[in-house]
């Protein structure tokens, strides 16, 4: 596969070089050939994504790598299996998820799990898997997963498409948030 060349950040505007630097990572680096208004929408989706408020940490990493798995992404699985294992996930648990075995988790990210695969796979889970997802998670949960998976999907098929390749100091490059 021919690879998309990152465009030159010395010729981006000045608050696009900006969140580049912020955060240097090679998918935001790619995403800068995107027009302002895209890259600065996605970065603020990432940024929100990262905060705890939003989706516990754990519940976060457990939606992403379903993500990643079943997209076959390597970059974002490079990204978030050390992310995963710094908020609790267990290398089984990592593995349950490769596997699409969520039965091996504890029920709560079970049912997540599950609700994000169905929703990658699906488009909309089945009303039992729907059922199940709501018992265990807030409405306002519920929304910030499904944009979680959406925001995901979009990024792991921008790495597919440009040949993103990953990143060397992957952590020390995340925002905060995602750090803890």
């Amino acid at each position: 596969m021919s690879r998309i060349p990152y465009p030159d950040i010395d010729a981006l505007p000045d608050k696009m070089q900006r969140m580049i630097a912020g955060t240097p990572l090679n998918v935001v680096r790619m995403g800068a050939h995107a027009s302002p208004e895209l890259f600065e929408a996605q970065g603020a989706l990432g940024y929100a994504i990262a905060q705890p408020d939003v989706l516990e940490p754990k519940v976060r990493e457990v939606t992403i790598l379903v993500v990643a798995f079943l997209s076959g992404s390597e970059y974002e699985l490079n990204q978030h299996r050390p992310l995963a294992r710094a908020v609790g996930l267990t290398e089984d648990e990592i593995d349950a998820i490769g596997w699409g075995d969520y039965a091996r988790l504890e029920p709560r990210l079970a049912a997540i799990a599950t609700f994000a695969a169905a929703t990658v796979r699906d488009l909309a889970p089945s009303d039992e898997v729907l059922a199940a997802v709501r018992h265990e998670v807030t409405d306002r949960v519920l929304v910030n997963l499904v944009l979680t998976i959406g925001c995901y999907m979009s990024l792991a098929r921008l790495i597919a498409v440009t040949g993103i390749e990953p990143d060397e100091n992957r952590l020390e490059a995340l925002p905060t948030g995602l750090r803890e």
